[in-house]
């Protein structure tokens, strides 16, 4: 089934990724899944589902591949006009949400999301090397000083 963004509109978000969930099934897409009996996370092996308590898991979380966002894309439950971060609509010029993992896995998020991502560090240890260098760095140029004097 086709969709447009009045659809989507419509929808809670709880609903919009249930939506999405039971078209992925449909279309024979399938997210990954432990196996009980080699005791592995694999590929394409459970149904996919929509927690109702936390919507943000499903896009970022469950949905991980480029084949399963052009196909929500290719039927409007993607890049339609609402966010699929917050739930919230896209106003102005929408942002990309680009998968760390797949570079051809994106979708539009709204510049709020987009912005509240920008302030995250992934490694916050990073800061604190940097203030450490800058303290031990006087006083190894003291240090050289002193050996030239």
């Amino acid at each position: 089934m086709k969709y447009t963004s009045y659809q989507i509109r419509q929808m809670s978000w709880a609903e919009w990724n249930a939506t999405m969930a039971n078209e992925l099934n449909s279309a024979g897409f399938r997210c990954r899944g432990f196996n009980e009996e080699t005791g592995k996370w694999e590929n394409n092996r459970n149904l996919y589902r929509a927690d109702s308590s936390d919507p943000k898991i499903f896009i970022l979380g469950t949905v991980d591949g480029a084949r399963e966002y052009e196909y929500l894309k290719s039927i409007g439950l993607l890049n339609n006009g609402r966010c699929p971060m917050c739930g919230g609509s896209i106003d102005g010029n929408p942002a990309r949400f680009t998968s760390g993992y797949d570079h051809n896995a994106h979708f539009q998020i709204c510049q709020s999301c987009c912005n509240r991502g920008r302030k995250r560090s992934l490694n916050h240890a990073n800061n604190s090397g940097c203030i450490i260098a800058l303290l031990l760095l006087p006083w190894h140029l003291i240090k050289l000083l002193w050996l030239f004097l």
